[in-house]
């Protein structure tokens, strides 16, 4: 995939700034066995359309963005991994915004919305973008967050309880 190639709807745009961080929420299901997040963490979810979600570090806070996804989506995140921009278009996709597009009514948007751009790729190729990024998050690490709930709630799901 190249920049050329890309489709933009109305309200998207490219992600210029290769040093800005993009913000993932690691979920229960997201993790490995090693309490990391796994292979699958950094690539969309069945109904993403091949859209994976981050939050641009530029529009919001690392617990900003784990307050509202924990309050707004259907599992709570566990914990906020990133990627740089650069980091995307070294794995061979691009970063877009898309904070600007309409939304259907009663659909909410995370501040800050983007999304790393997986639509038409093949399932091997995927899967090296992926991995890709993940190593990227790894050597990172994690950012650091707080648990704003009760704790337990969270606590629980770390232990698959």
């Amino acid at each position: 995939m190249t920049v050329e190639t890309v489709e933009l709807d109305t309200g998207e745009h490219l992600i210029a700034s290769g040093d800005e961080v993009l913000y993932r929420q690691i979920t229960r299901h997201l993790v490995a066995a090693d309490g990391r997040p796994g292979s699958h963490a950094f690539g969309p979810q069945g109904a993403d359309q091949g859209k994976a979600s981050f939050s641009r570090s530029s529009r919001v806070s690392a617990q900003a963005s784990r307050d509202w996804h924990t309050a707004n989506a259907k599992s709570p995140s566990l914990g906020v991994w990133a990627v740089s921009v650069d980091e995307v278009t070294k794995a061979r996709t691009v970063a877009i915004d898309d904070s600007g597009t309409p939304l259907d009514p009663g659909q909410k948007r995370a501040p800050g919305h983007c999304f790393v751009d997986y639509r038409g790729r093949m399932k091997e190729a995927e899967k090296t973008v992926r991995a890709i990024l993940l190593r990227a998050a790894l050597e990172r690490e994690e950012i650091p967050t707080e648990d704003q709930t009760d704790g337990l709630f969270n606590a629980s799901l770390r232990s698959g309880r």
